[in-house]
């Protein structure tokens, strides 16, 4: 069995079997599945968007055909933007994937139904995978129903809390501070009011007791701690190994932007991201990978089993493309509501004096991979294919349009997920001859 693993899928123009890089496309086209998180919802035109929501990326459903000429076949539409349109958006996302034979994962009309692994047959052997979202993961989440309620569509997530552990001098400050502005004492009565129970001595959550607040532990010295939610840990935990049962190779894969130290852009992931990762290869997953950060993220082979962390993106083409801007959306970008796509896309790509800004200005958005895996009688062959999405090139129509790496790029890759990947003690080697890496499982 063959199979490639991208990162996320943002794009909305057309034909891009004959546009991309004719490389690429015939080694997607070369295996048996193709795997890419959309990162986008596919809205019917009646379907209104969902409050709150200042970055949107939608697209018509009918641009689900560009997945299918790409031999794409297995998508994860859970992720950070599947709600963008509500639930009647992820219900016609779940059409569209339907009417597309995409085989769809962690996006459904219940949060049971979210949760269940999904399996690609090949000739030669059956692929199993578990999808899950880390990022707004409570904002979109899917429920079960009962009790007269009907079920609610939505993600599967991996919800995960935040603690900011502080010394005891920092810690009594904090709370020398609650004191005067009055918070300690509204939660108190909040607290007594509905019933909720007091937090430990050692536990102090600063700010509004019903709208947000932040979770300080003391502790011997100051640290920024994650934690995976254990119901949803245990469960994807049981959906993996129901998987494993029922696959001769499972991976899960995960949305996830958090980055240490709640920086989204930072090199490393989020702690609980690594404690996911560890607890999918124990469960039974034979690779794991994340996607939503849009660059690379390091590798770790654990238990001999391969994470990557965050693979980038396959394909990041905003500008020329047709994506779906609400109103609110220009709003949230200081431009006129009656502004053009192109508008708010080229102020995101370029500043006033016509320099690149943001994701086009760092190569580390452009510098990406993907993952050729192929399963011969239990062994596991993993060659990593560098991408080149050009974020910074001269043509916009050309932007975020991914082209295997030219040797000089292809190395510049290699070095960096080595550095990278040197915190978790794996290390890759290069092969010159078809200026890929390979990391070999066996």
């Amino acid at each position: 069995m063959r199979i490639i693993l991208t990162g996320d899928a943002l794009f909305s123009s057309r034909n891009l079997a004959n546009r991309l890089d004719a490389t690429l496309v015939e080694q997607l086209h070369n295996a048996d599945a193709v795997f890419t998180n959309a990162e986008f919802t596919t809205p019917n035109p009646e379907t209104t968007v969902a409050a709150g929501r200042g970055y949107v990326t939608a697209v018509r459903p009918e641009t689900l055909a560009e997945l299918q000429a790409l031999n794409i076949k297995l998508v994860s539409f859970a992720n950070n933007h599947s709600g963008d349109f509500g639930i009647a958006g992820m219900q016609d996302t779940l059409t569209a994937a339907k009417a597309h034979h995409l085989i769809a994962g962690g996006l459904a009309g219940s949060l049971d139904e979210a949760r269940l692994p999904k399996f690609y047959d090949a000739a030669d052997g059956r692929i199993g995978f578990v999808t899950a979202t880390a990022t707004r993961a409570d904002v979109f989440i899917a429920s079960n129903g009962g009790n007269g309620v009907p079920p609610r569509p939505g993600v599967n997530p991996l919800r995960w809390s935040e603690t900011y552990q502080v010394t005891a001098e920092q810690f009594d400050q904090l709370q020398r501070i609650a004191d005067s502005l009055g918070l300690t004492e509204s939660a108190v009565k909040g607290r007594r009011i509905e019933r909720w129970p007091e937090p430990p001595a050692n536990i102090l959550e600063f700010g509004s007791l019903f709208q947000s607040h932040l979770k300080f532990e003391q502790a011997t010295t100051a640290a920024f701690k994650t934690q995976v939610e254990p119901v949803d840990l245990a469960a994807l935990k049981a959906s993996i190994a129901d998987a494993k049962r029922r696959s001769d190779f499972v991976f899960f894969n995960l949305h996830t932007h958090e980055g240490a130290r709640a920086d989204w852009y930072a090199d490393q992931p989020a702690d609980f991201v690594v404690e996911a990762a560890h607890a999918a290869i124990e469960a039974g997953a034979d690779l794991v990978i994340g996607h939503g950060a849009h660059f690379m993220r390091g590798a770790e082979r654990y238990h001999g089993k391969p994470i990557f962390y965050n693979l980038g993106s396959l394909l990041m083409e905003f500008e020329a493309g047709e994506s779906i801007i609400p109103p609110e959306m220009y709003t949230a970008y200081q431009l006129d509501t009656h502004a053009k796509p192109s508008d708010l896309h080229h102020q995101r790509a370029v500043d006033e004096t016509g320099q690149f800004v943001g994701f086009n200005a760092h190569p580390k958005f452009s510098q990406n991979i993907a993952l050729d895996v192929t399963i011969n009688n239990n062994q596991v062959h993993i060659k990593v294919i560098p991408l080149d999405l050009g974020l910074n090139r001269d043509n916009p129509v050309q932007r975020g349009l991914p082209k295997i790496a030219a040797p000089v790029v292809a190395k510049q890759i290699f070095e960096r997920l080595n550095q990278l990947s040197a915190y978790y003690d794996t290390q890759f080697s290069y092969v010159t001859q078809d200026d890929t890496f390979e990391f070999v499982i066996e």
